[in-house]
């Protein structure tokens, strides 16, 4: 999940909650001070009028900062004209006129950057609490507030609501985006392995899970396939461990292309992949993964001056729903080693699997 469509990775580094905070919040203080401009200019108060112009000029230079990934100085320069604009406004206008609201959603906002100490929000929550209790006792039927007409104080507090509860939502729906995005991220670090993006051990033992379970129902078989890299050591050995991290990737990306759309493929460990091909038989399974040999050993890999084939040995087992699947995968890999055994670049089949085999 993006935030209007941005993927820098300084933003996602740095805090891409308070991004996604500001982003959101930007747009309706950018608004909210445009139509500020307009009301003020109409009723004569030239002063916050013209204060309305730097505010709007704020909000572009926070929301520029943001979106370059500099959250922490965006969030302090629009902190600042925040708490400014609303004890002017109000000092102008009266506590009547409702712009002390914005301390309101401005103590949520300052929880939102981690990289603050809870020392230091507490204390700026204190002295943002000490401004709002000044402002109550010295704003209340002021001089200036009794020179504007009360249905235009009105007004005003009724618009001031309006654009505090919209703040108060934008900020609540931004925690939620970061929140599911960072749920998101969490997933796929415990269930993707981190050099191939293929789906780890723990993720395949899932979805083993809940294939034995659909089986109940379909009463179809499926096939599991653990494959191994030949002379995979050698290849870190004579081109080093980046060149064997390269073909780890390669290999992956091969197997995602080769294999069927319902087809899974996870790393199992080391050099080892296991295969998971849902309700398919024995003469199904054994075709698709003879394409997947066949396309292995073709290939030529290429990694820096370094020109080199490959070739992959495969182990095929039945999963019938008659034995626990911990057995199939065990015979699954006894298999493997047998075709290691026997000369490497072939496909050793379950004594379960379709005689035609």
């Amino acid at each position: 999940m993006k935030a209007s469509g941005l993927s820098s990775e300084l933003v996602i580094k740095e805090n891409y909650r308070l991004f996604v905070v500001i982003n959101f919040i930007s747009y309706l203080g950018i608004l909210a001070h445009l139509a500020f401009i307009i009301l003020f200019f109409w009723i004569n108060i030239n002063f916050l009028a013209y204060f309305n112009f730097f505010s709007v000029s704020v909000w572009l230079y926070s929301y520029a900062l943001n979106r370059a990934g500099k959250h922490s100085k965006a969030m302090i320069a629009l902190s600042l004209e925040v708490i400014l604009h609303a004890v002017i406004a109000t000092y102008f206008m009266g506590w009547d006129s409702g712009f002390h609201y914005y301390f309101l959603p401005f103590i949520l906002f300052l929880f939102i950057n981690h990289k603050q100490s809870l020392l230091s929000i507490v204390a700026e929550s204190a002295a943002v609490l000490s401004m709002y209790l000044w402002l109550l006792m010295h704003t209340r039927g002021s001089a200036y507030q009794n020179l504007i007409d009360a249905d235009v104080i009105n007004g005003f507090q009724f618009m001031n609501i309006g654009v505090n509860f919209l703040a108060i939502g934008l900020l609540g729906y931004a925690l939620r985006t970061s929140s599911m995005r960072a749920e998101w991220e969490m997933e796929q670090l415990a269930s993707t392995d981190s050099l191939t993006g293929l789906y780890n051990r723990r993720k395949m033992y899932e979805m083993l899970e809940q294939e034995r379970i659909r089986l109940q129902r379909s009463e179809k078989p499926f096939v599991l396939v653990i494959s191994d890299i030949d002379y995979f050591k050698a290849i870190n050995d004579q081109y080093g461990h980046e060149c064997g991290d390269y073909v780890l990737r390669e290999i992956s990306l091969l197997m995602q292309s080769a294999l069927r759309k319902q087809d899974i493929v996870s790393r199992w460990g080391g050099e080892e992949f296991i295969l998971l091909l849902p309700e398919t038989d024995g003469p199904g399974a054994k075709t698709v993964i003879e394409t997947l040999r066949k396309q292995v050993a073709s290939r030529l890999f290429e990694y820096e001056t370094h020109r080199f084939s490959i070739t992959m040995t495969f182990g095929m087992a039945l999963f019938d729903g008659s034995q626990p699947i911990a057995n199939v995968i065990g015979e699954a890999d006894k298999l493997l080693y047998r075709g290691k055994q026997q000369g490497r670049n072939c496909i050793m089949t379950s004594e379960y699997l379709n005689p035609a085999f």
